[in-house]
């Protein structure tokens, strides 16, 4: 029997890829999930750091150094083994470990973690697999309130959502009958869900000062618009310095706050989408997990969104007072410009007739002069004209037309220099 001729393989085309292709196609394969055992402990830290902060890190968690170009990285140690993501504004180390009763070997890595320095932790979380159900009854009275349910899977997990002493919020897991593989996806959706839900959070406090400050700037406001409908435009100049410096002062609040707050709504989007995904239902009379979440998040979330939204309104309402007031004054302007105007026109009329009367007087007087000089040139002749051609009525005859010719000189002289002038 002969075997199938293996198909040949034509050369691959010479293709030109795009810039961001390979980042586009191994973005889904980004930060795999760790398979989670029912006996393994999860421990989760979300931290802020710098370069050398990162690669004392790597150090730390023997990671190799030369693949820190990457957004993710994974190592098996000997112990525990070790997820280290690079986030936007956050890095997350994802360690997970045996439980064997001695905690040894997770407390001292935490110690030189933390003995790190320029390192700021922002969220921690434990994860606490059970292999067996709950040894007592989650529903029973106890001096520390749970809250908990059970979520895709038969995944049963509660946890009281409070730190303990060493600042980690724990959640205790029991997932009868799931694969390591499928467990550590729910897990990890779990882990982001507690991490979004934090740096969701950090919005709330920069919103509260935000709104101290706002509401200054609303109160100082509207004192000023009340100013613009009461006080005379003498005091325009200062109300448009006032409002202007406001302006200002309410576009740099905003700048500055405008990416915590966008960042929180971000997060938001992503923590809703966790606890959808957990599908988590009641398990006993406990409160779940995504209730109390969604019952403490909405209110911070509508109250960051409030205050942005407040910014919003309060730079509009100070553009649009400010615009007014511009109108304002230029309107006053536009009143004074008119009233000189009409001043320099009633001027302009008083220094023509001024100018026609010393034309007029300039007109006599040269006439006056030429007609004297005329008058020593007729004298000279005067023994040669005829008898009935005296001289004084030679000067008389004289005069208008030595007047005419000196007012049409003087008249195009005054044409050529208005036709100069403009």
């Amino acid at each position: 029997m002969m075997e199938p001729q293996r198909p040949i393989e034509e050369p691959a085309p010479n293709w030109s890829f795009h810039d961001d292709r390979e980042t586009v196609v191994t973005e889904p394969h980004a930060r795999p999930s760790i398979p989670v055992g029912p006996q393994d402990l999860v421990l989760h830290l979300g931290l802020k750091c710098g370069e050398a902060a990162q690669l004392r890190l790597f150090e730390i968690l023997k990671i190799d150094p030369e693949t820190i170009n990457a957004r993710h990285w994974m190592k098996q140690c000997a112990v525990f083994r070790s997820k280290v993501e690079q986030h936007t504004e956050f890095t997350s180390i994802t360690l997970l470990f045996p439980q064997t009763g001695d905690d040894a070997s997770w407390t001292g890595l935490l110690a030189e973690i933390a003995a790190v320095n320029e390192v700021e932790i922002i969220t921690l979380t434990k994860v606490v697999m059970e292999g067996s159900s709950w040894n007592e009854d989650p529903s029973s009275p106890s001096d520390r309130r749970y809250y908990g349910g059970t979520m895709r899977g038969g995944m049963a997990v509660r946890s009281t959502l409070i730190p303990d002493r060493a600042g980690f919020i724990t959640y205790h897991v029991h997932s009868p009958g799931g694969t390591p593989e499928a467990t550590g996806r729910r897990v990890q959706r779990l882990i982001e869900m507690e991490t979004y839900r934090t740096l969701c959070l950090l919005g709330l406090p920069l919103a509260r000062r935000t709104g101290d400050r706002l509401a200054q700037n609303e109160s100082r406001l509207i004192n000023i618009v009340r100013s613009m409908g009461a006080e005379g435009s003498d005091d325009d100049e200062r109300l448009f310095e006032a409002l202007s410096r406001l302006l200002q002062s309410s576009n740099a609040e905003r700048a500055s706050t405008r990416y915590r707050f966008a960042a929180s709504l971000a997060y938001y989007n992503l923590v809703q989408h966790r606890l959808t995904s957990l599908e988590e239902m009641e398990l006993g009379s406990l409160q779940t997990i995504t209730g109390f979440v969604r019952s403490r998040l909405d209110p911070s979330m509508a109250t960051i969104e409030s205050v942005a939204e407040r910014q919003k309104v309060l730079i509009n309402d100070l553009s649009q007072a400010l615009s007014l007031l511009r109108t304002r004054i230029d309107l006053g302007l536009n009143r004074d410009n008119q009233q000189l105007l009409k001043s320099l026109d009633a001027r302009n009329r008083q220094q023509v007739l001024i100018a026609q009367t010393v034309e007029g007087l300039s007109a006599v007087a040269i006439t006056y002069y030429a007609v004297g000089l005329l008058s020593y040139v007729l004298r000279a002749v005067d023994p040669v004209m005829p008898p009935y051609l005296p001289h004084a009525m030679l000067i008389a005859i004289s005069v208008p037309f030595v007047l005419g010719a000196v007012w049409i000189s003087l008249h195009r002289m005054r044409a050529r220099w208005d036709k100069h002038s403009k």
